[in-house]
């Protein structure tokens, strides 16, 4: 029942944006010819970019498991979208082909959502331009330096290759000029060229320059905006080590598996260790009843204590850490990942717990609210957070038993149907069970245990 109303909600999510390229493709249209209005063209453009919609980006946004997770996402790439077409009219009437931004906002995009929106919005900004003004040249110069640069930005840890696709973008705008020249006899100084080659390099500080207004803004985060985030010196991080030692070092242990598991099968690395480091956030008000801050488990509260009561305490953390969160302003990665990496699972403990006192327990009442995993990142946070956790019981430290646990792990969750939204697939999760027990198999090496010298000297009394 549960799972038919979370598909209803998300067909009528899907029904309601339907239409949105219709208006998109007037508006951009429309901001198009707003200096030299000719409804002919205004009509045939309007055709061009519903062409493009339906026959590309549509697509792309129902196959995306980004663009879909709040409406925030979707927003911002319609007002990028139609920012980036209004400059560009309004550069060219006022300063010529040659200074058109035609990268800032496809550049914003695939930093931002995804490449493939950015490409695509791209596409839409070199097309109808260059449609708008029946010169298809245009399209040959725009689009290559967009592509190669909205390409250059996948998987972007850093500022410097914005600046670097900028600075390649350059190059390809000039290449292509050239390329045209026999044809065309532009008859450019060596200013138009100049001019030519450092557009896309201007667009690129320009796009570093938004970046973090727009970051703070909407709380869409670029990677390189999580970085910043994933710092070890953030107050709430700080608090959280302080308040709660044992959730920060749990914390800090499933940023590491998720990371580098996340490298391996060629996910977002950045994203699944920002959100593995404040995943748990919300325990930061009741610390005392979570068993990893524990000093010793004869003082467990939940000993004393109803499983229902435990129950909702726990499950607290979840509505706590979205709290935090929004209060904080962090990325709302991180906050659409707190009810993620428990999805809709069974306290087991809890439940168990209840069932010896009463048979007649729903276990609906001891399952967290959701969602499951959207993500191939939130996948591997799930098994991150649950393995490591599980590792915390073993009495006797060895590879073969953490592998155990790992394997055993991730049946149990595709048993429950966790897993089934995150397009993970057998062989990515042979690549994470193998990274985790490769970190594990690190984690238990000693080092030499050095001589001792003087043991006078070296004993402090």
């Amino acid at each position: 029942m549960k799972e038919q109303k979370l598909h209803k909600t998300e067909v009528l999510l899907s029904e309601s944006f339907m239409y949105d390229g219709v208006v998109i493709a007037l508006l951009i249209s429309v901001a198009n010819n707003i200096y030299d209005l000719s409804l002919l063209d205004l009509a045939n453009e309007f055709i061009l970019i519903l062409i493009i919609w339906y026959g590309i980006i549509e697509h792309f946004i129902r196959n995306s498991n980004v663009i879909n997770l709040d409406v925030r996402y979707r927003l911002l790439f319609y007002m990028t979208l139609l920012g980036g077409a209004t400059l560009n009219t309004f550069v060219y009437k006022s300063y010529g082909i040659s200074y058109i931004p035609v990268l800032i906002a496809p550049m914003l995009i695939t930093l931002l959502i995804d490449y493939e929106f950015g490409a695509s919005a791209g596409l839409i900004l070199s097309l109808s331009t260059a449609f708008h003004h029946h010169d298809f040249f245009m399209f040959l110069h725009f689009f290559p330096q967009v592509f190669i640069a909205n390409f250059m930005l996948k998987n972007i840890k850093n500022r410097i290759q914005v600046v670097k696709a900028g600075f390649v973008a350059g190059i390809v705008s000039l290449i292509m000029i050239l390329f045209q020249e026999p044809v065309r006899h532009f008859y450019f100084s060596l200013q138009d060229y100049l001019i030519l080659f450092l557009n896309p390099l201007f667009s690129a500080f320009a796009v570093l320059g938004l970046l973090p207004y727009i970051e703070v803004a909407t709380r869409v985060y670029s990677n390189i905006g999580l970085l910043e985030i994933a710092t070890l010196n953030h107050p709430l991080l700080k608090s959280l080590s302080l308040h709660a030692p044992g959730t920060y070092q749990h914390s800090m242990r499933v940023a590491e598996f998720a990371e580098h598991a996340a490298e391996n099968i060629g996910a977002n690395a950045i994203l699944v260790r920002t959100c593995a480091m404040y995943h748990d956030i919300g325990k930061i008000r009741n610390p005392e009843y979570f068993v990893e801050n524990l000093k010793s488990l004869e003082n467990n509260p939940h000993n004393t204590l109803k499983p229902e009561v435990s129950k909702s305490i726990i499950m607290k953390h979840i509505t706590d850490g979205i709290e935090i969160a929004r209060k904080h302003r962090l990325p709302i990665q991180i906050e659409l990942a707190i009810p993620q990496h428990h999805g809709t699972r069974v306290m087991k403990y809890f439940y168990a717990k209840a069932v010896n006192e009463s048979a007649s327990v729903d276990p609906a009442q001891y399952t967290y609210a959701g969602p499951k995993p959207k993500s191939k990142e939130m996948g591997i946070l799930m098994i991150a957070d649950v393995v490591e956790a599980t590792s915390k019981s073993l009495k006797e430290s060895s590879v073969d038993a953490f592998r155990q646990i790992v394997e055993k792990t991730i049946v149990e969750l595709i048993q429950e149907g966790e897993l089934t939204d995150t397009e993970l697939t057998t062989s990515d999760l042979k690549i994470i069970t193998d990274t985790f027990v490769q970190i594990y198999e690190n984690m238990l090496k000693h080092r030499i245990e050095y001589p001792v010298i003087n043991e006078d000297i070296e004993t402090i009394s």
